[in-house]
């Protein structure tokens, strides 16, 4: 019974994928800044592979690492 009712979760999210703009979503964005957040204190990285990582702009990244050195 739990298989059954994973899939139909599953195929909910994905019907939703499609009208979602992930570009504006509130908690796309959230993640976003959260896996770059993640990602800049790890130190391992540069803004350009950080950006490629989790696909989002160099700016974006920028602007979290900015956020972040100021609430130090």
């Amino acid at each position: 019974m739990a298989a059954a009712n994973r899939l139909k979760f599953d195929d909910m999210i994905q019907n939703m994928a499609k009208y979602i703009d992930e570009d504006n979503d509130y908690l796309v964005i959230k993640a976003k800044s959260k896996i770059v957040e993640n990602l800049i204190r790890m130190g391992k990285l540069s803004l350009k592979e950080i950006a490629d990582i989790a696909n989002v702009t160099i700016d974006f990244v920028i602007a979290i690492q900015q956020k972040l050195s100021t609430d130090k």
